[in-house]
């Protein structure tokens, strides 16, 4: 067995640990366009999780751990992403992957959720809210792309210079730069887990490239949305918390404040000294933030 292979097989093994201690078990739904593949465990109310930009359904392992007691976990990988459908000839600005939400959701039979979602992730939740009212009993937007009228984070500034975004990476290098962007302080990532995911990225690398077109235009030296989030939750009136780490180099943390300014019932909780993905790198501290949430709702009862 060759060296490619043992870091394979040792990503796998390691993949499948993880998910069987937090419960969850691998499954997959046909939508109309292809394949959907998801992560489901726990009890309870359905809470559907959203990952992030070049990401997929294992970003939410850890934090399911400690969310699997409470709620029905279901993570899908968005299309264009982890081993759901890729079709480099579609759209997938936030628009059109609602709609593909939707699908999934329709697929599985879901009348009423929690509904949450990291980066991209969040901006998808964010637009489905106010598609779907009817079927949202709250939101969760951790970290959220699309405030438009946030100051530029760092990555934005290099975009706006013309350079390649940190969260697009062909090498190895290059992913490690990523994860030292993303993270304040860097969880425990195996070498071979690094090794493996880099892979990933550079395999996808042209299809990522096209994603990341699709949801963000340069225009006026700025960076535009087609659905910006603070205009289309402006007067969203269901329960909304919005988590942001402070650290956060992707997304300019005080689009936090934007948001809950225009979200009628929302909180804005930051978790100090944690960068783009709290659920990952601070995941119950994240959990327990969104279970007393939850527990807070007057009609939590009913959920």
């Amino acid at each position: 067995m060759n060296l490619t292979s043992i870091t394979h097989t040792l990503f796998t093994l390691g993949t499948f640990a993880e998910r069987k201690i937090s419960g969850l078990k691998l499954k997959k739904i046909e939508i109309e366009e292809g394949e959907i593949s998801y992560l489901q465990g726990g009890s309870g109310t359905p809470l559907v999780l959203l990952h992030g930009f070049g990401a997929d359904k294992d970003n939410w392992v850890r934090l399911a751990r400690y969310l699997t007691p409470h709620f029905q976990i279901i993570a899908p990988d968005l299309p264009g992403f982890g081993e759901s459908f890729k079709d480099p000839d579609l759209n997938y600005d936030v628009l059109p992957q609602t709609q593909r939400l939707n699908s999934f959701v329709n697929a599985m039979g879901l009348e009423h959720f929690h509904l949450a979602g990291n980066s991209m992730g969040g901006y998808i939740a964010g637009n489905y809210a106010v598609e779907f009212p009817e079927k949202i009993n709250s939101l969760w937007l951790l970290n959220p792309l699309g405030v438009e009228s946030s100051p530029s984070s760092p990555m934005f500034e290099k975009i706006l210079r013309d350079e390649l975004p940190v969260i697009l990476s062909k090498n190895r290098e290059e992913y490690e730069s990523l994860l030292d962007n993303v993270f304040h302080k860097r969880p425990f990532i195996p070498g071979f887990a690094i090794l493996e995911l880099s892979k990933i990225a550079e395999n996808n690398f042209s299809l990522y490239q096209k994603i990341f077109k699709d949801i963000h235009q340069i225009k006026d030296g700025s960076i535009k949305f087609s659905s910006p989030l603070e205009g289309r939750l402006k007067g969203f009136s269901k329960p909304t918390l919005i988590t942001w780490g402070d650290k956060d180099r992707i997304l300019h943390p005080s689009a936090g404040t934007i948001l809950s300014r225009e979200i009628i019932n929302s909180q804005l909780q930051l978790i100090k000294d944690i960068g783009h993905l709290p659920m990952l790198e601070s995941p119950k501290t994240t959990a327990n933030q969104f279970i007393s949430f939850k527990s807070s709702l007057p009609e939590a009862g009913s959920y």
